[in-house]
């Protein structure tokens, strides 16, 4: 069994730890270390977002299910807010459109010219036939309806309504060509919006955007396509991820080698925010913070280290793999310049309101994203997108993200999205360990023993702001600009 094998499947017991960060300290950064302006803590308080946050210590188990709870959150949520619909990089040439489903609604991303992209909602408009029906298409001229042949140009436009003279005046009223949302591309992704009159992206992600354009994700490329129907609701799933407060328990491989109690958490207006987890750091549940321990170990390995020639104690791995990684001769085969020196080792979480968490390395990047079913209110789709940069022949991006061992890695195959279930969901041993806490939280919410309402500590305030962002919306103070 190699050092990988050996790091994945060990578990560890807990030991007493002191009290956790405040929600407004930072973590101490490691000396010599650079600091850019989007590594430093925002200024906001969760209180100051929220003034009324204490009332979201408990949330009542009716919000995780019912189909009118459903229909709230459609209309005064997913239709004001903007979205990740899916890559640019999917669509690169003009003609080129993918295909994004949100609950009952189904829409066309396509790259009308070479610095445009729209986005229309995928219905014909003659009686409604759905205009197209795989994930993605390339080198499109136009969109024609497969039912009576009606069909439009890359920008909407229709250009034909077959046998038209047979249609009376007032059939065909109105607007004919098809229903646009707004789009925007940013960082290699294509974002939509439902809303009339949005609020502008940049406001939306507000101080979040430099943060994420310190990736260059835009760089990146896909290397694992997931789409995982789950028997829970959309919430459920985004909270499993909301906090790092799980981690010990549904994670305990990580111990030796990730810190998941002492987190930076920061929160951003607008329902965004992020929890750095140290990485090359024993978690104070570990017992023992001064061996190099095999997940240590690995880690030292994989920045060119080699174990047991480290001279240094458990303390000092983190630091050393930061020093190692800024080498030219690094292992990745990558410029880590314009990182920070924590990028370099840790792990950076931020969540994007409503439904996207991402795990950021300069490596790669996991990106997740929750979408509510079209008619179950407690089933969902959780998508999970595996991102690398171009690396050294034999790397392969961070291990967790559940990349197999036969996939190809090099950007020169885009692989083909593949769609399972919880039962047997296929992300790797740390997404399925994820979905499976997915499947029973949504089943327990229902037991009369937990009498209708979940709790929330101070290391779950992700989840407590998640919600007081939604009643934003739900009570009509946020949405479309007056």
């Amino acid at each position: 069994m190699g050092i990988h094998e050996r790091f994945a499947a060990l578990r560890f017991n807990d030991r007493p730890i002191a009290a956790p960060l405040a929600d407004n300290e930072a973590l101490e950064l490691e000396p010599g270390a650079v600091t850019a302006a989007y590594e430093k803590k925002p200024p906001h308080r969760l209180a100051d977002l929220y003034p009324n946050i204490a009332q979201y210590r408990t949330v009542p188990t009716s919000r995780y299910f019912g189909q009118a709870e459903a229909a709230r959150e459609w209309e005064r949520l997913w239709t004001k807010t903007w979205l990740v619909a899916g890559r640019a990089s999917d669509i690169p040439n003009v003609g080129d459109w993918f295909r994004f489903d949100l609950g009952a609604e189904s829409f066309i991303i396509v790259r009308s010219a070479a610095d445009k992209v729209q986005a229309f909602y995928n219905t014909c408009k003659h009686r409604g036939n759905e205009l197209v029906n795989e994930d993605f298409g390339h080198g499109a001229t136009s969109f024609t309806c497969i039912v009576h042949s009606w069909r439009w140009d890359l920008k909407g436009r229709n250009v034909r309504v077959t046998d038209r003279e047979t249609f009376a005046p007032e059939a065909l009223c109105g607007d004919l060509n098809l229903t646009p949302v707004h789009a925007h591309e940013w960082g290699g992704f294509v974002f939509i919006n439902m809303a009339e009159n949005p609020v502008s992206f940049e406001e939306f992600y507000g101080p979040l955007l430099p943060m994420l354009a310190s990736y260059r994700m835009e760089e990146m490329y896909v290397v694992k396509d997931l789409s995982i129907e789950v028997p829970a609701n959309w919430k459920t799933v985004v909270n499993v991820f909301n906090e790092g407060y799980h981690a010990h328990a549904t994670h305990p491989q990580i111990k030796p080698s990730v810190d998941d109690y002492f987190i930076q958490a920061d929160f951003y207006p607008n329902g965004h925010n992020r929890n750095l987890f140290p990485v090359g750091v024993v978690s104070p549940r570990w017992p023992d913070d001064v061996s190099v321990n095999e997940g240590l170990a690995y880690f030292l390995q994989e920045a060119g280290i080699d174990p047991a020639s480290y001279a240094g104690d458990a303390k000092g791995v983190r630091r050393a793999i930061q020093k190692a990684k800024r080498r030219a001769s690094n292992p990745f085969g990558i410029s880590y310049d314009g990182f920070t020196d924590n990028q370099l080792t840790d792990d950076w979480n931020p969540s994007l309101f409503p439904n996207v968490t991402l795990n950021m390395h300069p490596e790669g990047v996991l990106f997740m994203r929750m979408r509510p079913h079209p008619t179950d209110p407690e089933r969902a789709f959780y998508d999970a997108m595996v991102l690398s940069r171009r690396l050294a022949d034999g790397v392969r991006p961070p291990a967790y993200m559940g990349v197999e061992p036969d996939v190809d890695v090099t950007g020169s195959t885009r692989p083909a999205r593949q769609r399972t279930t919880s039962e047997d969901p296929r992300g790797g041993d740390v997404i399925d360990q994820d979905v499976a806490n997915m499947v029973t939280l949504q089943k327990g919410m229902h037991s009369r023993g937990l009498g209708g309402v979940i709790r929330l500590s101070e290391q779950e305030k992700r989840i407590q702001q998640f919600f007081a962002e939604i009643d934003l919306y739900l009570n009509g103070t946020k949405g479309e600009r007056a």
